[in-house]
């Protein structure tokens, strides 16, 4: 990038803003200033390539802008400016988008070089590149489906970080692939043929754990019959990624401190440093503010590794992603078993849309492959459901899911495919349990692109 970058000064004391801007424009920056998070606002449009904004702005708080910004401009750096008291808002800020913070008062060298840590490459407020399509032919990237703003907003985050050197922490629940996003993360990353060398700290003995991550010399403890590199030895020129890092043993959080510090290990019995070229990437499904709170995390540590943070969304959080996940997964379950294509018809598509998901993105693979395994026709309908979802869907029986991404439309769908189920298709029984008209219920139908015409007859038997 052209040190003629433009950067955005948000800041309320007046005297504080001009001494920045002298200071960046002596560093031959471009600075356009802001004295509130309105002013900030109208310059969205202006090409802005970094915004530096104090966390307080007088009756306005920075953390508005930051959220108006990531949700405007996701792939433009945003800094905060902080206070010493008020770190602990910084910190939460990061996890929310901002690049990094600064306390006051400001430290020139530090303000400069993280502005050229953050503007390595190209304009950030770039059109970002068109979604890849998969073997799936599904919309993602780098193996991760999905085409919501918030997952949009996850690969955006993924491309700049993965540029970088610095440690990455990704946070999400369980099951919303934290491996593939560390996995994008170096297939985009400099070191990107180097390996890439993967380690799930929750199925490591918590005694194995140190010549797991660091090797071992022959004889160090008992059954060490021979000597043995370990996981960040096997990671040299490359990435590590340590998942589940919150099951890390409190009492070998220290020797990892030294690790990211020094770039050096030190095997188990041995008597030598030696130096290790990695990229750490770091995963965790646990709050580790909380446990560092309760004494069971190193808070020096959890500085460590969340230099940068990458979250991702509950599947929950995005179930406009479900049609094009359920695509991606049975494509490749009815090759891995041999299966002809199968499809679902709209009821159970309108059901998994709805469904909460609680073990998320893997919660719907796994539900999937049961079906398809199970299943004897090519259309999976809600009657192949696993019994383990329908009776999690009794529990509420009756009560609509509503998630932040679940539409009336969806809702709509759901209750005119699930009332024509009810009545054997019956389209006149069906438009009256639903207290609307049967031309209404036809011309809904058929803007979903189900048959609305023939009218579905019961049996006279009895």
């Amino acid at each position: 990038m052209s040190s003629r970058a433009t950067i955005l000064v948000v800041e309320d004391d007046r005297s504080a803003a001009v001494a920045l801007a002298r200071i960046l424009e002596r560093d031959s920056y471009r600075v356009v200033s802001a004295g509130s998070v309105d002013e900030a606002r109208n310059h969205l449009g202006d090409g802005i390539d970094l915004v530096l904004s104090d966390l307080r702005l007088g009756a306005d708080d920075g953390m508005d802008l930051l959220n108006l910004w990531r949700r405007e401009r996701p792939a433009t750096p945003f800094i905060l400016m902080t206070a010493y008291a008020e770190i602990a808002s910084a910190v939460r800020a990061t996890k929310l988008g901002a690049e990094d913070y600064l306390p006051k008062p400001i430290d020139t060298d530090a303000l400069l070089s993280l502005i050229r840590k953050c503007l390595v490459t190209e304009a950030r407020d770039a059109p970002a590149p068109p979604l890849q399509r998969g073997s799936s032919g599904e919309p993602g990237f780098e193996g991760l489906v999905g085409q919501s703003q918030v997952m949009l907003d996850v690969f955006a985050r993924i491309r700049r970080a993965a540029k970088s050197e610095s440690t990455i922490l990704i946070l999400g629940e369980s099951g919303t692939g934290k491996e593939l996003v560390a996995e994008a993360v170096h297939r985009n990353s400099p070191r990107k043929n180097g390996p890439f060398i993967a380690v799930n700290m929750a199925a490591v003995p918590g005694t194995l754990v140190e010549s797991e991550l660091f090797g071992h010399v022959k004889g160090s403890f008992t059954g060490a019959t021979a000597s043995r590199i370990g996981r960040f030895q096997a990671a040299n020129g490359g990435t590590i990624f340590i998942d589940e890092v919150g099951d890390f043993a409190l009492e070998s959080q220290a020797k990892m401190l030294r690790v990211l510090e020094t770039r050096t290990i030190t095997p188990v019995g041995g008597n030598h440093e030696v130096p290790v070229d990695v990229r750490v990437v770091a995963a965790t499904s646990r709050n580790l503010q909380e446990m560092v709170a309760a004494g069971q995390f190193r808070e020096d540590l959890f500085y460590r590794l969340s230099v940068v943070t990458l979250s991702l969304p509950a599947l929950s959080e995005r179930l406009e992603d479900v049609p094009s996940l359920t695509r991606h997964f049975l494509k490749q379950l009815c090759h891995t078993n041999q299966r002809s294509e199968i499809s679902v018809d709209p009821e159970l598509m309108s059901f998994l849309e709805t469904f909460d998901w609680p073990g998320n993105v893997r919660q719907l693979r796994n539900c999937l492959e049961n079906m398809v395994v199970m299943a004897d026709r090519d259309v999976l309908t809600v009657e192949d459901l696993p019994d383990g979802i329908l009776e999690t869907d009794r529990t509420t029986a009756g009560v609509p899911r509503v998630s932040p991404s679940t539409t009336i439309e969806n809702l709509e769908k759901a209750a005119m495919l699930q009332a024509l189920e009810r009545f054997q298709g019956n389209r006149t029984q069906s438009a009256k349990s639903l207290g609307i008209s049967v031309r209404t219920l036809q011309r809904r139908l058929r803007s979903w692109g189900i048959d609305a015409t023939p009218e579905k007859t019961q049996s006279s038997g009895s």
